[in-house]
């Protein structure tokens, strides 16, 4: 005869909400990737592990090497500094890494350094020179800026995945040659129409009330066509928030320039009493003061308020980013550095490249309706991919 069966007794596992604590504890299958979703966005903080101490010593090496070598080792000096800062960089308990092959960026830099100085020096020998230098520039200046882009980015990894910078030359020229024309136009003018200032005038006032829709044309160029693996990031535009955030700029930049000034007044009173010409060191003194001045006051609001309008317009996927920076206290920090590094005739500068680091990374936010771990195992290396060699011919390297 069978006996009555119990009712079975209810355990633990039965009152959890669906997870990995009620998978372990009843040995349940996880459900598919397609099901895993919440209700709010998953949110994963980045973070910056570097220390002061340990990157002064990579910065003094840098340094002392630079200087022997009258500058060549400086492409050495930028690939030790990027992956330092790189592999301290943390998303979701995996770091970045930084991957260039110095001589990539020696040969941009020779690049570089030649473009420079023809820019500085052509109209010194001849106005022909000078146009036909600035005419060069604006027809390599946008394949010099994809190449950039894609060099960078293809010597940027993550979980062992590739950064890229997936845009077409014609793409490059479209939205870069724009931008030349109109940065190039008032020089330009000042040449040409030597007889009437009111073309230089009207061309000097275009491009300072166009600096930020340059500005933005080049972030959104940048964002746009970043890839990671075989997906590929956007931007939504926000040229309104750009021209706000410059706006406001532009008075902290007065603010700052008549702080600078002001600090003046006590020097030249001091110098002139001993000196009948001091007009040259003043002149100096207030183009430093006026710099430190700008730099303290205005560059922290707009690093801090760029910083926040670029990457709440990015996205990657599903995958959104924000970042919590705020202005004062990114002043502060900033404050701090500058004090600190003139106080020790330079020293502290890489105590403080760690410290601004730190702050401006471990503000980013990254968000998706799955954990990042989850997406970046879905993602893929694009077909083709040949690891470190072919990332080393994406481009040079030509400090942009």
């Amino acid at each position: 005869m069978n006996e009555p069966s119990m009712p079975s007794r209810p355990r633990l596992a039965d009152g959890l909400e669906p997870g990995r604590l009620r998978q372990e504890l009843t040995g349940e299958a996880p459900p598919p990737l397609s099901v895993v979703r919440a209700d709010l966005p998953d949110v994963t903080p980045m973070s910056f592990t570097g220390e002061g101490a340990e990157y002064f010593r990579i910065w003094v090496v840098n340094l002392l090497l630079t200087i022997v070598t009258l500058g060549i080792y400086s492409a050495w000096a930028k690939v030790r500094k990027m992956r330092y800062f790189w592999q301290n960089t943390r998303l979701a308990s995996h770091v970045f890494d930084y991957h260039a092959n110095p001589w990539a960026i020696l040969r941009g830099r020779v690049i570089a350094l030649v473009l420079l100085g023809a820019y500085s020096w052509a109209f010194e020998f001849s106005t022909v020179a000078g146009l036909v230098t600035i005419g060069a520039l604006f027809v390599t200046g946008p394949w010099l800026f994809l190449k950039a882009q894609r060099f960078k980015l293809g010597n940027s990894s993550h979980r062992g995945l590739r950064f890229g910078f997936d845009s077409t030359t014609a793409q490059a020229y479209r939205i870069i040659a724009p931008i030349l024309a109109l940065w190039f136009s008032a020089t330009v003018l000042t040449v040409v129409a030597t007889d009437s200032m009111w073309p230089i005038g009207i061309a000097s006032l275009a491009t300072g009330l166009g600096i930020p829709w340059m500005h933005h044309r080049l972030k959104s160029y940048q964002h746009a066509f970043a890839t990671y693996g075989d997906r590929r990031f956007a931007f939504e535009p926000s040229l309104v928030s750009f021209y706000w955030v410059y706006a406001k700029g532009f008075v902290l930049v007065l603010l700052g320039g008549i702080a600078g000034g002001l600090l003046t007044v006590p020097f030249m009173w001091t110098l002139g009493r001993g000196d009948d010409d001091p007009s040259r060191i003043g002149l100096l003194v207030m183009s430093a003061l006026y710099g430190l001045g700008v730099y303290v006051f205005a560059w922290p609001y707009l690093a801090a308020r760029l910083q926040q309008v670029v990457w709440d317009a990015t996205r990657l996927g599903d995958v959104r980013f924000h970042t919590i920076i705020e202005a004062w206290p990114l002043g502060r920090l900033v404050a701090k550095n500058v004090l600190l590094t003139l106080a020790t005739a330079g020293l502290y500068w890489p105590f403080a490249s760690v410290a601004l680091a730190r702050y401006r990374v471990g503000c980013m936010r990254v968000s998706a309706d799955l954990p990042f771990a989850v997406i970046a195992a879905g993602t893929h290396a694009p077909s083709g991919a040949t690891g470190d060699a072919s990332a080393d011919a994406f481009g040079l390297d030509i400090g942009l």
